[in-house]
């Protein structure tokens, strides 16, 4: 795990759990009917003061919402890898899936070295960037899940402590 000092980390309050809940739900609210919403769970909180708040947010995390499946025009592909145990492997395919068409990479420990996030018109097009994958030396193994569906609860992921 990353080592960082109290100063490095972002604190997460109820305030932004709520207005990140709202958010999951429809990322376009206007920061008004974010600050009425907030008044149902005691939050009084202007719309300026939603705008700040949303503001540090988006400073200090990476977000990305996306639309459910079911309403996509396209394929959401979570591709992982497992590299050769090799000085440098798991660098050199972090880097090389960096510079495909993943919107999203990720390095790590556990059962898996490595994982992307790719959008894809057609399965043709996930079928192009698994032989892609496939093609990097220090790959020795890779799976794929197309997603059909999912459940988020905001609450889970942010939880306040």
């Amino acid at each position: 795990m990353a080592d960082h000092s109290d100063d490095d980390l972002l604190e997460i309050d109820e305030i932004d759990r709520r207005i990140l809940e709202i958010l999951a739900n429809d990322p376009r609210s206007p920061y008004a009917d974010i600050a009425d919403e907030l008044t149902e769970y005691d939050i009084d909180l202007s719309s300026e003061g939603v705008r700040r708040r949303v503001t540090s947010l988006l400073e200090n995390m990476t977000s990305f919402f996306l639309p459910r499946p079911e309403r996509n025009s396209w394929e959401i592909v979570l591709v992982t890898a497992r590299t050769a145990d090799e000085a440098n492997s798991k660098r050199d395919v972090f880097e090389e899936m960096s510079n495909m068409d993943f919107w999203f990479v990720a390095e790590g420990f556990g059962t898996v070295d490595l994982y992307g996030i790719a959008t894809a018109k057609s399965n043709a097009e996930i079928d192009d960037l698994l032989v892609q994958m496939q093609a990097l030396d220090s790959v020795t193994e890779i799976d794929h899940f197309i997603e059909t569906d999912r459940a988020v609860n905001i609450r889970n992921y942010l939880p306040v402590y």
